[in-house]
């Protein structure tokens, strides 16, 4: 089985139920991962432990004490697969790279969909102990990256300009959504990625609503998150035309 928390990305069980693993789901705390109720989760037959942070679709942020007390006190035969995502979004994020050499177990996971803006060329990577990668090669896709997004993604990690920019755009839409939720009383998860999460009733029927008015949202009905969306920060101009959206339905 895989242990996962409630409100985790979609993805992780769905992949353990088409290897035919079970699926252990650990109750979340404040919207956000429970680290130490995950490690109690973990039973004999538990082969991985996925942790998005900040995780989607909540945003919130496990601490580095929490995510450090995880990794040293898994168990050697339980892999622990850090989705870092949104990693380049956070100010102060925990450095793990030192703990690679150290820990077979030890799987982080990033990608140029988020900060770098290459989502259409789907492509991302992982960082783990070399006998760990070895046992990864064997079974990789032979074709699973093409040389237009290998080049673009090389030019990416070269852009600085382009990744302090996208988060200082980022910081402040969240501040202004924040500020805005606070005025106009609606419930929000504090976000360390570059979405928000807001309760606006029924979700569903608001983004229909928000749709008709040119703005795609995501409903979290799927996630157990009837009354919530996900607003993706973007713009100042489009951040401006969601909440003027938002607030004409209200």
């Amino acid at each position: 089985n895989i242990v996962v928390s409630q409100y985790c990305f979609a993805i992780y069980p769905i992949v353990a139920h088409l290897a035919g693993a079970g699926c252990i789901v650990v109750p979340a705390k404040d919207h956000g991962h429970n680290l130490p109720a995950m490690l109690e989760a973990i039973t004999s037959d538990t082969r991985i432990v996925f942790v998005a942070n900040p995780n989607n679709p909540t945003g919130t942020l496990a601490s580095k004490n929490e995510v450090m007390n995880l990794i040293e006190n898994l168990p050697d035969q339980v892999l622990i697969v850090m989705d870092e995502a949104y990693f380049e979004f956070l100010d102060d994020p925990a450095n793990m790279l030192p703990l690679i050499n150290t820990k077979p177990n030890l799987l982080l996971m990033r990608t140029f969909s988020k900060i770098y803006g290459l989502a259409g060329l789907r492509i991302g990577y992982g960082i783990g102990h070399p006998d760990f990668v070895a046992e990864l090669e064997k079974v990789r896709q032979p074709f699973n990256l093409n040389a237009m997004a290998q080049a673009a993604a090389l030019a990416a990690l070269d852009d600085d300009e382009h990744l302090q920019q996208t988060r200082k755009i980022n910081k402040a839409g969240l501040k202004f959504f924040e500020s805005a939720f606070e005025s106009l009383g609606i419930n929000y998860v504090r976000s360390h990625a570059n979405f928000i999460l807001a309760k606006v009733g029924n979700g569903q029927q608001t983004f229909l609503d928000l749709q008709k008015k040119g703005i795609i949202t995501r409903p979290m009905v799927g996630y157990q998150l009837p009354e919530w969306i996900r607003i993706s920060i973007g713009t100042t101009e489009q951040n401006d035309r969601c909440l003027n959206a938002l607030t004409e339905l209200r």
